[in-house]
């Protein structure tokens, strides 16, 4: 584990050294992804001047799932940047590379690149619940390990959706809507879902998981809500694992011939 943590570290440094070197970019890549970020808050914002509530929740618990939005999400794509292009390495034949190295090879394809935008997800997140989060330090903690484990969820629903690639060739595009129908239905309050959609957000998508019980936690915390949230945190890790590995059997190596740097 603790070498695994550092393998991971020591990619993320030289992902973030890497986009860097064009300052210019780096920074206008987060400015820009804080004020998006910003733009959907002050949305609800101007909704809450006008209703008091929405299915029972109030203007700081939109807050709250937001940033447990922006948090889960920007720890994927800036840790585990290569998730949503899994499925086209698969297709196309490219894992070879690190199928030879000794390395893990599903560790070593999701942190071999970044989404450094992340890194603007993940600052507006902890901003705004600092500003306009519940009080005290315990919110706070129960945040930040809520949005850990929704960023863990997040990025095994997308090993596991780019992993049918193994057996249904290019799957890019259910690996691109799963993580499009995650952000968007995990931006509304979870009451204004009822029925069959609300099940298949806890099941089919994974928007339960990444926002709804984490910020349901920081409203009020639950020790029975935070060991599910754990618990299916790790299930989640352990099915994505699974089904790669189990794809493995069937990949077959690509004919491209090029030069990695």
């Amino acid at each position: 584990m603790t070498g695994g943590l550092s393998f991971v570290w020591e990619h993320f440094k030289f992902n973030l050294a890497s986009a860097m070197e064009y300052r210019a970019g780096f920074i206008s890549q987060v400015v820009f992804m804080v004020l998006n970020d910003m733009f959907l808050l002050f949305f609800w914002w101007i909704v809450f001047g006008r209703v008091s509530n929405v299915g029972g929740w109030t203007f700081q618990d939109v807050v709250v799932l937001q940033a447990s939005m922006a948090v889960s999400y920007g720890l994927s794509v800036s840790v585990f940047g290569n998730t949503p292009r899994l499925p086209v390495l698969i297709a196309e034949g490219q894992l070879d590379y690190y199928m030879l190295l000794p390395r893990d090879p599903l560790l070593h394809v999701l942190v071999s690149r970044s989404d450094i935008s992340g890194i603007g997800d993940v600052a507006f997140g902890v901003g705004v619940m600092v500003l306009f989060g519940p009080d005290g330090l315990g919110p706070l903690v129960v945040f930040s390990m809520s949005a850990a484990a929704g960023a863990a969820v997040f990025t095994s629903f997308g090993v596991i959706a780019g992993s049918l690639a193994f057996f249904i060739g290019h799957a890019q595009t259910i690996s691109q809507q799963l993580a499009g129908a995650t952000i968007t239905f995990g931006g509304y309050p979870e009451p204004l879902f009822r029925g069959i959609v609300r099940v298949a957000l806890y099941s089919l998508i994974p928007a339960g998981f990444v926002v709804y019980l984490p910020a349901r936690l920081v409203r009020s915390f639950d020790l029975g809500t935070f060991a599910v949230l754990m618990a299916f945190a790790a299930f989640a890790m352990a099915v994505a694992y699974w089904m790669f590995r189990r794809g493995l059997s069937r990949y077959e190596s690509g004919s491209l011939v090029g030069t990695r740097v």
